[in-house]
């Protein structure tokens, strides 16, 4: 495929979304990046983080596996209220501080360079495309997207999926993260530019602490088997977490996978690529939106990525409004469990060999529709 790119000059629908937010800021006299309810939830948080680790090492008998649990999930909570801010620069105005927000990716086990190019180049940019975004590239385990073959094995995808999830966050540190390394490319995307002796020293001295901290040190207090099992735990929560609230945004039945043309050109411009491929989720849940670090909001992040995850709630109404007057919806799922659904249909349609870029992607939504209000 030819160089993947969007039509040059066309932006009218961003420039219109665009200037309803910066109205909105510009009214309520803030800044788009974090505010105290950034940084108060960001001392709850890693203190949930150090104080569950701490009680690995505390905690009686067997009861540290408990401990590991928790800490998975705190873990998760770092990266989705935390490392995911800073690394768009919307954690702060300060440029240092938002780096070291990044950094804690590294902390948790993988690398700020890479999600860099992995995430915000790649992933916000051409999102839910096929060779592209490597977020909807399984390796041939899954088929997400219509434009990938089919293998007799995605039958049953939609079952299977949910036991590899509790291996994503491993998959991801320990073969992605150094396939990407050796390759300097994110999925067949060449890496914007090449890494410089500090990224390189940062990779592996971030890599080395991870290990140092999570296998090392534990294998020493606890024993080998006992850290072995708790660290697989840990991995067993964080990266079912991870896995699920990702695809929740982009791999359901209200999600649509474009396709460039020969060309290599998308057709939309960006801004309405982005609501086509993007779902909202629960965005009436208090408790989910604080959790997941406004990772419910997908359209609104992906619209805007550096404006912090706090303004979100504010902004949706706002967002969607405009958006309907241009013409376009803004898609959701009304709760959590709609959106699981959602997942699990599309998993499901996308193991059927019958079903190709050809066909629609979402051939029960209208079947389900009455079910997702009631859900």
């Amino acid at each position: 495929m030819s160089h993947i790119h969007f039509q040059t000059g066309k932006r009218p629908v961003y420039q219109d979304l665009s200037g309803e937010v910066q109205r909105f800021f510009k009214e309520k006299g803030t800044a788009k990046t974090g505010d105290d309810r950034l940084y108060h939830k960001a001392l709850v948080v890693a203190a949930l983080y150090i104080g569950s680790y701490l009680a690995i090492y505390l905690m009686p008998g067997s009861m540290h596996y408990i401990a590991w649990a928790f800490h998975g999930i705190a873990t998760a909570l770092v990266g989705f209220n935390i490392m995911h801010d800073g690394a768009h620069d919307s954690f702060s105005t300060s440029r240092r501080t938002n780096r070291m927000m990044a950094m804690t990716f590294n902390l948790v086990g993988s690398n700020r360079y890479y999600w860099a190019q992995k995430h915000n180049r790649n992933h916000h940019a051409f999102t839910n495309v096929d060779e592209a975004d490597e977020d909807i590239d399984a390796l041939g385990l899954f088929r997400m997207s219509p434009h990938q073959k089919h293998r007799a094995l995605h039958k049953y995808q939609h079952i299977y999926v949910w036991f590899l999830y509790l291996i994503t966050s491993l998959f991801w540190f320990f073969a992605l993260d150094f396939k990407a390394y050796g390759s300097q490319k994110i999925a067949r995307r060449d890496y914007s530019h090449r890494m410089k002796f500090a990224d390189h020293v940062e990779f592996w001295a971030s890599k080395a602490v991870y290990l140092t901290l999570y296998l090392l040190l534990p294998a020493a207090v606890l024993g080998t088997g006992p850290a072995i099992v708790g660290f697989l735990v840990m991995h067993a929560f964080l990266g079912f977490l991870f896995a699920v609230v990702f695809q929740l945004a982009h791999v359901v039945d209200k999600a649509e996978f474009p396709r460039p043309d020969e060309k290599g050109m998308l057709q939309d411009e960006w801004a309405v690529h982005q609501m086509r491929t993007t779902v909202d989720f629960a965005t009436d849940n208090r408790f989910l939106t604080w959790a997941l670090g406004g990772l419910n909001f997908q359209a609104e992040h992906h619209l805007f990525p550096r404006v912090s995850h706090v303004h979100y709630p504010e902004l949706h109404p706002l967002v969607e409004a405009r958006a309907e007057k241009l013409g376009y919806q803004l898609k959701s799922y009304p709760t959590l469990f709609a959106a699981i659904r959602g997942h699990y249909r599309h998993m499901k349609n996308m193991g059927q060999p019958s079903v190709t870029a050809d066909l629609t992607n979402c051939t029960d939504c209208a079947d389900n529709s009455e079910e997702l209000r009631t859900s």
